[in-house]
């Protein structure tokens, strides 16, 4: 599968006035897609499939102790283990009767957004949850801020479209190619009522401003004026040919009218949020261009980052092409109530995300190779599905108690360290391959092992 393309600025920024300030985590990948919604739905297996950005530790309930605590992030600020979210995009092959997941990335924005009256910019405030956009939306309110809120935005760096009302910024899906890919945008409320975390709806609580749904003044009900939140989801619709109607969402919609997005909050530090607010006045995207966020940005933990806890046991379309959407997701076109299930599909158990390790093993870090020739030379496999269990099991067919994964195919075993090598662990982001049999674990990196060790067995 192709990955799509980290770009962000040619379209976006035109509509960013340059009075305000902002910064971007551009190109921030899912730290996870599974059907999980712990606003929504929480403790239970989700309605349909989300691509979810951020914290390490997402799971089906939220809990702002838990989630502070993530191992990592895909955001590059580490201090953000906020979780962002929104429903994953599929292409649907209507001769084969297929669905593939559609390749994602996320920009995130973080926007001061003062009306005429300045008011302060505060950070969210710890445990902050919010929605923004409407699954059952059939038809679009162009008088309605929060029907403004949501567009889209297709892609083509190599001609101009400019006053071709068929390229121009809309509330559902475009009618024809997107060369470059397309943007889905989420614009969420800003205006926080200063009281709930949360509200039954996972809106009432929200506002979006007086004067336009992405700036302006706070309701005299909604007072406090938080930093507003802007998702891009880029979604590599120029993988697939187009044909009207194949994009479709995890929830059926091949109309896109239904988006939504979902926000979490996880940071760590307060302080430092608060401070970008208030310090960073010129910063125009650039996140290195604040000098509060700079010093803190770790763009290879985030690239490292994988998922730490349990989710669905189902293939969400990493593993091959989809029958069905995952759930009770039958293809809903055009106006009409959502298609219903008869019988509704099982739900599926939880599952860790790593591969469970073989009795007796356990993982001691990421380990440098050796500095003249491998650190474990007794045996050696590739396997396009390789896993740090398979490594394991794989060593232990041989009697060697240590097992190194490297580059996410290869596995080396030993009875031994050699050739230098040692176990001193290094830094647990240089392992950042990910496994090629499942993706949602590292097997290694460049020059470096995920190592393995059993004491149990005798070289």
């Amino acid at each position: 599968m192709v990955f799509p393309k980290i770009v962000f600025l040619a379209v976006a920024l035109a509509a960013i006035p340059s009075t305000y300030s902002y910064w971007i985590f551009g190109g921030s990948r899912p730290v996870v897609t599974t059907r999980l919604d712990s606003i929504v739905t929480p403790g239970v297996v989700s309605t349909h499939v989300h691509s979810v950005v951020g914290g390490s530790r997402f799971q089906a309930s939220y809990d702002f102790d838990d989630l502070s605590t993530s191992q990592c992030s895909t955001i590059p600020i580490q201090q953000d283990k906020s979780n962002y979210w929104a429903p994953q995009l599929y292409y649907h092959d209507e001769s084969a009767g297929t669905y593939t997941l559609v390749p994602t990335s996320f920009n995130i924005y973080y926007l001061m957004r003062p009306g005429p009256k300045n008011e302060n910019i505060h950070a969210f405030p710890t445990g902050l949850r919010m929605l923004a956009g409407n699954v059952l939306r059939r038809v679009n309110n162009a008088s309605n801020f929060a029907d403004q809120a949501i567009t889209y935005v297709c892609l083509d760096f190599d001609h101009d479209h400019s006053g071709d009302p068929a390229w121009e910024e809309r509330p559902d899906f475009f009618q024809h190619q997107c060369p470059d890919g397309m943007r889905a945008q989420v614009f969420f409320p800003s205006c926080w009522d200063g009281k709930n975390l949360d509200s039954p709806d996972h809106q009432s609580h929200m506002a979006y401003p007086i004067q336009n749904f992405d700036s302006g003044d706070c309701p005299s009900t909604h007072p406090v004026h938080l930093i507003s939140l802007f998702y891009e989801m880029f979604v590599s619709v120029d993988q697939f040919p187009y044909v009207a109607g194949r994009w479709v969402y995890s929830f059926g919609d091949n109309m896109g009218l239904g988006l939504h997005a979902d926000f979490q909050d996880g940071w760590t530090d307060k302080d430092l949020l608060q401070a970008a607010v208030d310090q960073c006045a010129d910063t125009d995207g650039n996140a290195a261009d604040c000098s509060v966020l700079s010093p803190n940005l770790n763009q290879a933990a985030a690239s490292a980052c994988k998922p730490e806890m349990t989710i669905p046991n189902e293939n969400v379309g990493f593993n091959g092409v989809l029958k069905d959407l995952p759930g009770c997701n039958p293809l809903w076109v055009g106006t009409g109530p959502k298609p219903t299930c008869n019988p509704d599909p099982p739900t599926p158990d939880f599952v860790s995300v790593k591969t469970p390790l073989p009795s007796g093993w356990h993982e001691l870090g990421c380990i440098a190779e050796g500095n003249t020739g491998r650190a474990f030379t007794n045996a050696s496999e590739t396997d396009a599905a390789m896993t740090k269990a398979v490594c394991a099991n794989f060593c232990s067919g041989g009697g060697f108690p240590y097992a190194g994964v490297e580059f996410g195919t290869e596995c080396y075993c030993g009875s031994s360290f050699s050739n230098g090598a040692v176990n001193t662990t290094t830094i647990w982001s240089d392992c950042f391959s990910t496994c090629g049999g499942n993706p949602n674990e590292n097997c290694g990196g460049p020059n470096r092992l995920s190592v393995l060790y059993n004491p149990s067995i005798q070289s």
